[in-house]
Parts: structure tokens; C-alpha cells; sequence
């Protein structure tokens, strides 16, 4: 493979339509990738959740590309995954690998998220050398140790955390290694699905590399190695034209995880960040957040940045995603931390602690400066996991594993009236599970699922609405973990907006009694016929909801987003009902309360 000259002309300054086909072409090998796994995948949180990602890297393990239904917060890792790996094997690539090859991993501390996402690599050769890596990531539903669905709020050490994999070859020149499969299926508990993930993610990356190969033998390997090397200085070189278009200086912005899980005060954890531009360079400096936790709400690096990126990107979407998007920006972490956490703390509640928080610090920072392209906090995320004995006649004594997560409201915002009901942001491209299909899979039945009403932080641009849901396995027993932040600060409202609702998450028992199960439980025994009822938060608002347009609130009191009574405390608008159920509005009143003083400072 011949490397491109430094003197050869820009490719896309020669000719920048071949520059944007193959960029095209490169993100459409990703979402062929990302159609595979979607649809072959045997884990219900893969094929309808969208728990996945696929990449394309460069021979540095530089992102170059990604898909557009991706996972977010993988596309962040993934530079850290294949360098790391590259660090791990302590040889020149080509002594390592060889063509048709497939390493997977796992391994949190080599660039990972947490044990669940479990990574597959192949390297690309073209002219004789590797050109690029292809990747994907897909979250398995269980990845061992003591708790159903693995994730564990109070593990001591990466050690409690499930089975971790370094990086091992799956697949040796085209050889499936089926005694490497077996160790890992072995130690986890629906293996059978499992090894229709792994089989799926193998066939995944030899498509890209297939497609990648096919690419480079239409346009050429020096063409394509080049063009995978530009896209980079490309998204580098937008983001830093973005950045000079910002006022120099320094902002100071923090916000709290709940607590820590294996910690004795139930103290907040802070998450601090000093974010300073300087022409056409920002650094966000993180070094003044929580130390290292005992509980599993840490963060290793990697996912750490992921969250810092991938906000960035929502801020700035023309960018695009990959390597340029990191070089235009320092971080800054201390280590150890509750940001940069050295093994073998435990992290398996990076996704749903240090992720969201680092991205709501990105958020409030640059709300400050570009307020017309952020938002106030969205909704968080938390991991519920539920595992049993099936019971019915044709799943009888098989074991289950269900994985369940909630969509919620994104922050009320300047730009554009109010905000949708979402995913997280740590996983913007995934989707909700049909509860339908869960119904059918699991012993689960589904008592409610709505929007809820008077869930979402009110402002002159209100945040989305929260979502709620509840749920009973009548005829099992099952143990239940759960692992999530968001039960003592609600999202965050902005510039006079008020805070959305928190998290909520109960429990109450065939005879009545109730136990809050809270963000942090392991192993909880819940019996047959137990009622669960989790609420998902909305978003928080922006502006002062005194000055929300009247015809907005009382459209909200028509779709029952709001009641009459928090359109009267929340947004000082009073309405009453006419003989025939319509909506009035008492101008006269409505006027007195939002121009009492009181009103301003509530």
C-alpha cells in the first residue's frame, strides 16, 4: 500500500465531489453495517433497541467514519477501543493480525463503556497492508457474574462486574476459534442468544471490510487512505472555525451525580468542568470533579470524552463525527477520578452517571455562549435489569433476562419552541422496546406506559414531558437491579426554567406494601404479581414560564400535558371550564398573578 505523498494536493481541494463521494460512501458502508446487526441480531435490546454501533477507523485507529443510527455514546470510545488495542498487542500491526482475522473485546479499561458492549475488530488490508480497522459494538444482554443482566450498583471492583474480555481473536485468518466462544459463552447466562450476537457481529465487520475492499478497488487504496485521512483534518478544521467564532474566555459549570453506591455519607458527587476557548481551541478541564467512588458509578476514561464529544457534536451537527472532532479540543483530567478511574474500580454505571453529567457540563457551558443551539438538561438514563424462571408452557424452566430503559423529555431550548420526548443522550439512535414484543418474550405484563403530565420543567420554552411505566411478572419471582442517578436533581432548568420532576422508581407488593427501589439495588427479590412503577423524567424548561405564550399553555392544557393547576402555579395562567368542558382563559386574572413580584421570584 502506498502512503499518500505529504505533497500531494489536497483531495479535496482537486476535486472536492470525489472528496464528498467517498465521505458518503464511507458513512454508508457504517449504516450498511448498522442494517446488519439491527436486523440479524438475536438480543432484543440490539434488534429493537439499537444498542449497537459500527465504525471505520483508520491504520492509527483514528475514527474516519460512523453511522447515522449508531449508538452515540460508543462512537466516542471507539478511537480509544482500537488504539488501546494496538497498545495491547505491543507489536506493529502486521506482526499481529492477518488477513481475514477478527479480535473481540470487552474490557472497559482498554476503551470500552462497560463489560456489556462487547467489541469486534477487524483489520482491513488492502495493497498487502493493513489500510483500516472496521468495528462494531453490540450490548449483550448478560455478560455474567451474580446479578441477571450483570450490571451491579454495589460492585466493589471491576471484578463484580461480569466477564471481562481483553482483546482475543475470535476469528484467526477466516478460522472461527470455537474454544474461545465456548470460554466466553460458558460464563454468562443466556448463551444461546448470546452466540447469535457474536455470530451476527463477526458477519458485520467482514461486510465492512468487504465493502471497504470494494471501495478501494474501484477508486484506488491511495486515494481512499487519503481521503480517510482528510475527512479527519475536515471535521477538525469546521469544529475550530466554530470555536473562533466564540468569545475567549473561561466558564466555570458543575452539576451532581446522586451519590456514591458504595460510599457511607450519601453525599453528592460533583462533576466540575472549566471550559475555555482560545481562538480556535477549546479545553475542557475536568480535574476539579469527585474522586475515584467505591461504587460503580465510575468512569474510565474513555467514556469520560465520549460524553464531552458526542455533546459537542448535538451542539454542532454539520461537524462530522470522527478524529477531528477530539484534536480540536483538549481535556483535561485527574487521575484517579470519578471521571478517569484507574482498575480495578468498578464502572459499570458510567452510561447512566458520569456520561449524562459530563454532557449536561458541555451543555451549560456552551448555552452560555450559543444558547440558540443548546438545551436545558434532558432526561438521565437507568439501567433496569430483571431476571428469572420463565413460567409459561412453551418457555417452561428457561431462564430470562430482561433489559429495560425508559425515553423521557429533553431540555426546553431558545432556538425552537419546547423539545420531544427522546431517548438519552447516551444513546440518542436507539429506540424504545415495544412493550408488545416484551409481553411476548418475557412473563412481563404492562399495567401502564404514558406520558406523564405535569412531568416536564416549565419555562417560557418548556422541556419535553417524562414518561411513565408500569409493569408486573404475575405468575414468577424474579430478582431485580437497578442502576440510574437522576432521584435527587431533577434535569436542570435554564435562565429562569424551572427543574423538571426526578426520577422515581417503587415497588409495591401483591398485598399493598410499598419500598422505593430507588437508583442503586442489587439482586432485589421481588415476588410474583409485585407492581413496578418507574418515571422517567421530562426536561428542564428555558426562560421564565411567566412569560410562556398563553396560547402555548392552554394548548398544553388541551393535549393534557399539564393540568389547570400548574398552568395557574407554574405558569400563572388561569383558566376555567365553560359548560361544555372548553378551555377559557381569565385574562384579567391571568394578567394580576404573572405581574405580581412574587411570581418573578418563585
Amino acid at each position: 500500500m502506498q502512503e499518500p505523498s505529504l505533497a500531494t494536493e489536497k483531495l479535496r481541494l482537486r476535486d472536492p465531489i470525489l472528496f464528498q463521494v467517498l465521505n458518503s460512501a464511507l458513512s454508508s458502508i457504517t449504516d450498511e453495517m448498522g442494517a446488519m446487526i439491527r436486523r440479524a441480531a438475536f438480543s432484543l435490546v440490539v434488534s429493537e433497541g439499537s444498542d449497537y454501533s459500527g465504525t471505520i477507523s483508520n491504520r492509527h485507529g483514528d475514527l474516519v467514519a460512523s453511522g447515522t443510527t449508531d449508538l452515540a455514546a460508543h462512537l466516542g470510545t471507539i478511537p480509544f477501543t482500537v488504539k488501546g488495542t494496538l497498545e495491547w498487542i505491543s507489536v506493529q500491526p502486521e506482526e499481529y493480525f492477518r488477513p481475514g482475522d477478527i479480535i473481540l473485546l470487552n474490557d472497559p479499561y482498554i476503551g470500552g463503556t462497560h463489560h456489556n458492549d462487547m467489541r469486534a475488530i477487524m483489520p482491513v488490508y488492502l495493497d498487502g497492508r493493513i489500510a483500516a480497522f472496521v468495528q462494531n459494538s453490540a450490548h449483550w444482554t448478560d455478560i455474567g457474574g451474580h446479578v441477571p443482566g450483570t450490571f451491579d450498583p454495589n460492585a466493589a471492583s471491576s471484578y463484580g462486574e461480569g466477564l471481562a474480555v481483553p482483546p482475543v481473536h475470535i476469528v484467526k485468518e477466516g478460522i472461527f476459534q470455537s474454544e474461545v466462544a465456548e470460554l466466553i459463552l460458558r460464563n454468562i447466562r443466556l448463551a444461546d442468544q448470546a452466540r447469535g450476537d457474536l455470530l451476527t457481529q463477526i458477519g458485520v465487520v467482514r461486510l465492512g471490510a468487504r465493502r471497504l475492499e470494494e471501495l478501494a478497488a474501484r477508486y484506488g487504496t491511495t486515494t481512499i487512505v487519503q481521503a480517510m485521512d482528510e475527512l479527519i483534518e475536515y471535521s477538525e478544521a469546521l469544529l475550530r472555525d466554530e470555536f473562533r467564532r466564540l468569545p475567549n474566555g473561561s466558564w466555570d459549570v458543575e452539576t451532581f451525580i446522586d451519590s456514591d453506591p458504595g460510599g457511607k455519607t450519601g453525599d453528592p458527587l460533583p462533576v466540575r468542568m472549566t471550559l475555555t476557548i482560545n481562538d480556535d481551541q477549546a479545553q475542557m478541564n475536568f480535574s476539579a470533579s469527585a474522586p475515584q467512588a467505591k461504587g460503580a458509578v465510575n468512569s474510565a476514561e474513555a467514556v469520560t470524552i465520549s460524553g464531552a464529544v458526542t455533546t459537542l457534536k448535538m451542539i454542532y451537527p454539520h461537524v462530522p463525527m470522527n478524529q477531528g472532532v477530539f484534536r480540536a479540543v483538549e481535556f483535561v483530567l485527574a487521575k484517579p477520578s470519578l471521571l478517569a478511574a484507574e482498575f480495578p474500580a468498578p464502572v459499570s454505571g458510567c452510561a447512566a452517571g458520569v456520561y449524562p453529567a459530563v454532557g449536561d457540563c458541555v451543555l451549560k457551558a456552551f448555552i452560555q455562549i450559543v444558547p440558540e443551539r443548546c438545551m436545558a438538561g434532558p432526561t438521565g438514563l437507568l439501567n433496569i435489569v430483571m431476571g428469572g424462571i420463565d413460567p409459561r408452557d412453551n418457555q417452561a424452566g428457561d431462564e430470562f433476562v430482561m433489559y429495560l430503559w425508559l425515553e423521557g423529555g429533553w431540555g426546553g431550548r431558545p432556538g425552537k419552541k419546547d423539545n420531544s420526548i427522546a431517548m438519552t443522550t447516551f444513546a440518542t439512535t436507539s429506540t424504545n422496546q415495544p412493550i408488545e414484543l416484551q409481553e411476548r418474550l418475557y412473563p412481563v405484563l404492562f399495567d401502564c406506559y404514558r406520558i406523564e403530565p405535569d412531568s416536564a420543567g416549565a419555562g417560557w420554552h418548556r422541556g419535553a414531558p417524562g414518561v411513565k411505566r408500569r409493569w408486573t411478572f404475575p405468575d414468577t419471582d424474579i430478582l431485580l437491579s437497578a442502576l440510574g442517578d437522576g432521584e435527587r436533581f431533577g434535569p436542570w432548568g435554564w435562565d429562569g426554567g424551572r427543574d423538571a420532576r426526578a426520577n422515581v422508581f417503587t415497588a409495591t407488593s401483591a398485598e399493598g406494601d410499598s419500598i422505593n427501589v430507588g437508583m442503586y439495588r442489587t439482586n432485589l427479590p421481588v415476588g410474583a404479581g409485585t407492581m413496578l412503577d418507574c418515571f422517567q423524567p421530562g426536561g428542564g424548561g428555558f426562560g421564565h414560564p411567566f412569560t410562556r405564550d398563553v396560547g402555548f399553555v392552554v394548548e398544553d392544557l388541551e393535549e393534557g400535558l399539564i393540568s389547570p393547576e400548574v398552568a395557574e402555579r407554574d405558569y400563572g395562567v388561569r383558566v376555567v371550564l365553560d359548560p361544555d368542558g372548553r378551555i377559557e382563559v381569565d385574562l384579567e386574572e391571568t394578567k394580576r398573578i404573572r405581574s405580581t413580584e412574587r411570581a418573578f421570584k418563585a
